[in-house]
């Protein structure tokens, strides 16, 4: 092979799999939300990759052997193979992020690194051509107004022209060479490139060098665009995923509403996933007559959800009734649920019926079911199986027609292979399950439940929690769950001077968990204040997540932003 034609295989090797890699791209876009596909997409393309840069540095070999002379055309071949693969590798890595921050923060990062820049944003707008966030690569440029002028002068410019912008010599821009700031900086290059998608215009990718004898020349612009193009895609794909969210959070409240209408629930407070989902199952286990287990720990309101669901049913014009298995004594127990005749054992003067004759054409609720001893469960079970009993010191069978719903904060299955509860009972009863969540699974519901109970417990007295106080009870674990919560809110009321509820009224191991409470004689500024408050509850957030990324995604906040916040705060984590 001549030294002619080893250029012209390497020019069709490269322009080929360029085309290639378009094609790739688009199918990847078109297969989504198949994410099957777009995994064997992907696996597909990092097999032709990997034979596309052995047979190109194959030839580059080649064609260095036939020409010595070329070693240095040879190099700079090699250097633009680099970012070819830069160009891939970044298209892989950009389907395996599932955020959109993550996205763009990895994007400014690869692009930065291939092109050599000095400094790098990409600056994101809303549907109104606003500036919503910007991410950049070494420069704080929220932090220095005249980067951001220079900067978004250039971007507005990119955006009205609607195309790339490119400034091998920034100084020859008469606009930009004025301002001294351009000076300060030192920028002396600088290329812009819009992200324009057939729907909208989501922002631009800026980037800037600092020295003069290395200006952008018009291949980095070509591959600017070409990375651009690879980050609206799957911005694309965020979009579609965002439009499925809303299009499924409209529905689900839709959903909670008609549930809201149709299925009295005033005593469940709560407008959260979990609480829909218990809602969705309540209201269609209630046209039923079939016996129910609830799962959940302590306080989490297993009884409401209980009289939630007789309310709704055919026996709501019937009785309801609840007996604590885990507060009455066994051998009490027995005739709480079965009564008695006169003179059934000392004491018992005069006859008086069991709960389970009361519940008759009603609900029998049997809380903490799992506590019930083992001698009184086949007494239980006999009554389900034939719906007739006697009481205590009777012979006469008494006909019931009564639902039974159970409760438990324990592991059945556990308590049935231990032996400590029986299996046919077991089975009897958990027709159907349903798992009540604990508190801390559903802290969007905090605020609400607040509201309740401030207003619930102080009639005579308006109260308002503070922003402060709402924020540390959100990030209390709540192992007492709604129970406590309760209980918090209604110590609040009574220790507090005015109509505000603070953290001084808030409970220690609430706060403490937060930082170490103030003395009431440290006087602050409002501005210390609110930073000592950011201060303790980024620290806390830090405490419970595996990585600041984490800790920033959980407080929706960009990493880089996060970053930032913490330098600023003093926060050394």
């Amino acid at each position: 092979m001549s030294e002619s034609e080893a250029k012209q295989t390497i020019e069709k090797k490269v322009q080929d799999y360029s085309a290639g890699f378009t094609s790739f791209l688009n199918e990847v876009n078109s297969s989504f939300p198949e994410k099957k596909e777009i995994k064997s997409l992907t696996a597909n393309a990092l097999k032709e990759f990997l034979v596309f840069t052995r047979e190109l540095n194959q030839l580059l070999k080649n064609l260095s052997d036939l020409s010595p002379g070329t070693s240095e055309e040879v190099e700079k071949l090699k250097d633009e193979i680099k970012k070819l693969e830069t160009l891939y590798s970044a298209g892989i890595t950009f389907t395996s992020k599932s955020e959109r921050t993550e996205l763009l923060e990895t994007a400014i990062d690869i692009v930065v690194k291939a092109l050599n820049a000095d400094t790098g944003f990409i600056m994101l707008s809303d549907e109104k051509g606003e500036l919503e966030s910007i991410y950049s690569k070494n420069s704080s440029i929220s932090l220095n107004p005249d980067a951001l002028r220079i900067s978004t002068s250039i971007v507005k410019e990119s955006l009205k022209s609607t195309g790339p912008i490119h400034l091998e010599n920034i100084k020859d821009s008469a606009p930009l060479a004025q301002q001294r700031s351009i000076i300060q900086l030192g920028i002396s290059s600088a290329i812009c490139v819009p992200m324009i998608s057939s729907s909208r215009v989501y922002g631009t990718v800026y980037l800037d060098r600092r020295n003069i004898n290395d200006p952008f020349k018009g291949k980095d612009l070509k591959y600017l665009i070409s990375f651009t193009n690879q980050i609206v895609k799957n911005l694309d794909l965020f979009s579609q995923i965002d439009s499925i969210k809303k299009r499924e959070l409209a529905d689900s409240v839709q959903k909670m509403e008609d549930i809201r209408n149709n299925f009295r629930s005033s005593e469940i407070v709560g407008s959260s996933k979990k609480i829909f989902d218990i809602l969705r199952i309540a209201s269609k286990v209630s046209k039923s007559d079939a016996s129910i287990m609830l799962y959940g720990e302590s306080g989490t309101g297993k009884n409401l959800i209980a009289k939630v669901i007789h309310n709704n049913s055919n026996r709501s014009r019937g009785p309801f009734y609840t007996v604590d298995c885990g507060s009455i004594p066994s051998e009490l127990l027995e005739s709480e649920l079965f009564g008695y005749e006169s003179g059934a054992f000392t004491g018992a003067n005069k006859t008086k019926p069991g709960k389970l004759e009361l519940a008759d054409n009603g609900t029998l609720f049997l809380d903490e079911i799992g506590e019930m001893s083992l001698s009184l469960q086949p007494k239980l079970l006999r009554v389900i199986q034939t719906k007739e009993f006697e009481r205590l010191g009777g012979t006469t069978p008494i006909k019931i027609n009564v639902r039974i719903i159970g409760a438990t904060n324990k592991n059945l299955t556990e308590l049935v292979e231990k032996g400590a509860f029986r299996e046919d009972l077991f089975y009897r009863l958990k027709v159907i399950e349903m798992v009540v969540p604990p508190l801390r699974e559903r802290r969007e519901d905090i605020s609400d439940l607040v509201d309740f109970f401030t207003a619930h417990h102080s009639s005579e007295k308006k109260f308002t929690v503070s922003h402060e106080a709402l924020l540390a009870l959100e990030s209390y674990d709540w192992p007492g769950n709604i129970r406590e919560l309760e209980n918090v809110i209604l110590r609040c009321i009574v220790l507090a001077q005015g109509n505000v509820i603070g953290l001084e009224e808030l409970p220690p191991e609430i706060v403490s968990d937060l930082a170490p409470l103030e003395t009431v004689n440290s006087v602050k500024t409002l501005s210390e204040a609110e930073d000592d408050f950011r201060r303790m509850y980024i620290m806390k957030i830090l405490k419970k997540t595996q990585s600041k990324a984490e800790a920033a995604q959980l407080l929706g906040v960009n990493r880089t932003h996060f970053y930032k916040i913490l330098n600023q705060l003093g926060i050394d984590a």
